[in-house]
């Protein structure tokens, strides 16, 4: 594996978007978008999770940015109960849209913020911490049936 934590983050994020960007696409055919709903709330799951259990606490503990991590990961508590909400939801559209727009956000923050940060945090392994990352995330994902 040849990235680092950051960018391997960073992929998860650009696989997102344009996941939703997909879900725009489809229009009004509600079978394909509840399908890329599925897709996108599964891939938000882990990506919170992993961030959650091993970025987040690797970073904060290198880096001290105390405020940084606990902005995301109330801005992840956030994404979690849209998920909650999509997954029992008729109407979907309103919900997805106020996910992308959250989604959105906490991907700026991100790379404007804490990746950078992260990129100059003595003491963090970044490669290392990748490498858990794609651990977690490859073991999460077996807990998912495909759609």
């Amino acid at each position: 594996m040849t990235q680092d934590a950051c960018a391997l983050l960073d992929s998860d994020h650009q696989k997102v978007e344009r996941l939703f960007a997909e879900y725009q696409a489809a229009g009004n055919d509600q079978s394909r978008k509840s399908k890329l709903a599925q897709v996108i709330c599964m891939e938000l799951t882990v990506h919170t999770t992993i961030e959650d259990e091993i970025f987040y606490p690797a970073f904060r503990k290198a880096s001290g940015e105390d405020n940084l991590v606990d902005e995301a990961e109330e801005e992840h508590e956030e994404a979690r109960d849209l998920i909650s909400q999509i997954e029992d939801a008729d109407q979907m559209d309103p919900l997805m849209a106020e996910l992308q727009k959250a989604i959105e956000h906490h991907v700026q923050e991100e790379r404007k913020e804490m990746f950078p940060k992260a990129l100059k945090t003595k003491g963090l392994d970044l490669m290392a911490l990748a490498a858990q990352l794609e651990s977690r995330k490859t073991e999460l994902m077996a807990g998912y049936q495909p759609a």
